[in-house]
């Protein structure tokens, strides 16, 4: 009996190439199975800005993974820095594949809105330069309770700047507050004659 062992490498690639090449197959079951999954996948799609997408991510995946979990779906968030790129979402079931949609627009809408209230914004408002001194106030004794009580920033121009403009910096909803305070101080004056 006489083994023979290949010693020759060429030859040995030539026969892994070969077998590499050549594939089996799919079950006829499992052909079925692949066909069955792609009929009956339901896939949409949510469009967002990418600094979202961490919203449905999550930390660590972890808020992505839990709505895989819930609804039965995947979820397939583009990569940071795609431009234009929705967020898909596919899964067997309609129902379950649309109730995941409208819990990641409303993640995103909880997140827009979080942002939009958290955000410092400026505000300008137009009062007569001769009621600058009345609106402040001795020391500011009129000015100061509206800025501490909203913790907002309110900036009259300099005297010798000629501008009715009064700048409100400070939280959205803190600064609509301020609007209508300071427009509260200024009613409470008679109008000035030129």
């Amino acid at each position: 009996m006489s083994s023979r062992v290949n010693n020759n490498p060429f030859e040995r690639r030539q026969v892994m190439k070969v077998n590499q090449e050549k594939s089996r197959p799919l079950p006829p079951w499992m052909s079925r199975m692949r066909e069955q999954w792609v009929e009956e996948t339901v896939s949409e799609t949510v469009k967002a800005d990418n600094c979202l997408f961490g919203v449905i991510i999550g930390p660590g995946g972890s808020t992505m993974k839990e709505l895989q979990v819930k609804y039965n779906i995947r979820v397939l968030v583009p990569r940071k820095g795609s431009k234009d790129e929705p967020i898909i979402v596919e899964g067997k079931d309609k129902t379950l594949v649309k109730d995941a949609v409208l819990r990641i627009k409303a993640l995103i809408a909880e997140e827009k809105e979080r942002r939009r209230v958290t955000t410092p914004v400026s505000q300008t408002l137009c009062i007569p330069k001769a009621l600058h001194g009345k609106v402040i106030g001795l020391k500011g004794q009129n000015i100061r309770p509206v800025t501490q009580a909203l913790k907002i920033k309110i900036k009259f121009p300099n005297k010798n700047d000629n501008s009715d403009e009064v700048t409100l910096t400070g939280l959205p909803d803190q600064v609509d507050q301020g609007i209508s305070r300071l427009l509260n101080l200024v009613t409470r004056f008679p109008p000035c004659r030129a």
